[in-house]
């Protein structure tokens, strides 16, 4: 029996005479391995994204809201039903709720509803009323300037901290020093003393991102607004009364956080029974469930993915196969010299390995490669993990095995006498 070493030699020697056809046959495990590991990588970038804010919201909060009722369940009893609209949460279901087991604190949002403009034209940004609390209790982070200090919310001062987009809709492109300049709303000037970036983009219920707020002290926005919104429709004078648009629950034990919401909402439909002015989120049971789903599509993805690689095994194999055919003359020379029949058999399978490795290992730098381009074009997050690239190289490597087994097998069954007759 021939040593390895020599075998491994006279294998590679045979693909080198052969080089055109060596990378025909590694381009179906090069591109199978390939897209597997740009799949994962789409996959498992789109997963950390979609949890990464959905874990902005926080997984130790209950976030209720406070939602317009459909019109069929509003009350038209009274004649000031159609001027006066009243709904969402109220002073009452926070001290209620800040009295429950688990519940640790409750940072409250109030949106003005005030027209903010930059010259005539409407934006989409909102007036936001809050709690001093807020900035630890939302994943957004200070840029520039301060958050509010406890004389802002005592005086009632005319402050606010921005998001980032309002720096950019309200002003100019090339002014980056904002702070301590004044922005108008309507018939109130505030001055700017920070801005305010969520990296993570959270958007909650009904009042949208924190990137697209203005905020306020709490003690100011009902110092100034009472809670009433004016508003025209058509010819009629209407009033939309809102105590507090949102409230951010934290829970002082995530393991009973599911049972804490269940209180809450069992406890806001008692006291809302007339209409369904409210609505509730949990980033914790979010979190989960998107686990579960993303885990699904990651697989169905590196299945879909795994399936080019099998048709490219099918190629090798084809390929080996009429080698063997085209080669029969030197492995009959070679029986004859007394080569027996493992030299044969394990001197093709070396040639497939050989080549389902090296192709594997060009499959990677591939997929790693349009796992960056689609990063750097689309902005989209693509992460690849050691585990996905070691698992496609050995994958690569049992696709050389087991389809280059049975080429191997027919060539090594060549009988020396008859191939040589043949030829």
């Amino acid at each position: 029996m021939m040593l390895v070493r020599d075998l491994f030699s006279m294998s590679i020697h045979n693909l080198l005479l052969h080089k055109v056809r060596s990378i025909l046959t590694s381009l179906g495990v090069i591109f199978g391995v390939g897209s597997v590991i740009a799949m994962l990588a789409i996959s498992e970038g789109a997963k950390q994204s979609a949890l990464a804010q959905i874990e902005a919201m926080g997984i130790d909060k209950i976030i209720v809201f406070s939602q317009r009722p459909p019109i069929n369940s509003r009350s038209e009893s009274s004649d000031n039903a159609s001027v006066m609209e009243r709904f969402g949460l109220t002073d009452r279901d926070a001290t209620h709720i800040s009295r429950m087991d688990n519940v640790e604190e409750i940072t409250a949002l109030f949106d003005a509803r005030k027209k903010v403009l930059k010259g005539l034209q409407r934006t989409d940004l909102k007036l936001i009323g809050c709690d001093y609390r807020f900035l630890e209790d939302s994943s957004a982070k200070l840029e520039k300037g301060r958050w509010f200090s406890p004389a802002d919310f005592k005086n009632n001062a005319n402050v606010c901290v921005i998001g980032k987009n309002v720096k950019r809709k309200l002003f100019a492109l090339g002014n980056t020093n904002v702070v301590g300049s004044t922005i108008r709303i309507e018939d109130e000037v505030y001055k700017i003393v920070g801005i305010l970036n969520n990296e993570y983009g959270t958007q909650y219920p009904e009042i949208g991102g924190q990137n697209d707020m203005i905020l306020i002290p709490m003690s100011t926005a009902k110092a100034k607004f009472k809670d009433y919104t004016f508003y025209r429709e058509g010819r009629q004078y209407k009033i939309t009364r809102v105590e507090y648009d949102l409230f951010l629950i934290r829970v002082a034990d995530t393991q009973y956080i599911d049972n804490t919401a269940k209180r809450v909402s069992s406890y806001l439909e008692k006291l809302h029974s007339d209409t369904k002015d409210w609505g509730m989120v949990v980033p914790f049971e979010l979190l989960k469930q998107r686990e579960q789903t993303q885990n699904i599509f990651t697989i169905v993805m590196g299945s879909i993915a795994s399936i080019s690689l099998v048709v490219g095994g099918i190629g090798i194999m084809n390929i080996m196969l009429a080698s063997v055919f085209e080669r029969r003359k030197e492995i009959g020379t070679r029986r004859a010299l007394g080569a027996q029949k493992s030299d044969i058999l394990l001197q093709f399978l070396i040639e497939t390995v050989f080549l389902t490795t090296s192709g594997g290992v060009l499959g990677i730098l591939t997929g790693v490669g349009i796992a960056r381009t689609i990063t750097y074009y689309s902005g989209m997050p693509t992460v690849y993990s050691i585990w996905s690239i070691a698992l496609s190289l050995v994958i690569s490597c049992l696709v050389g095995v087991i389809f280059g087994t049975y080429p191997a097998y027919k060539a090594a069954q060549q009988n020396p006498i008859t191939v040589l007759r043949a030829e």
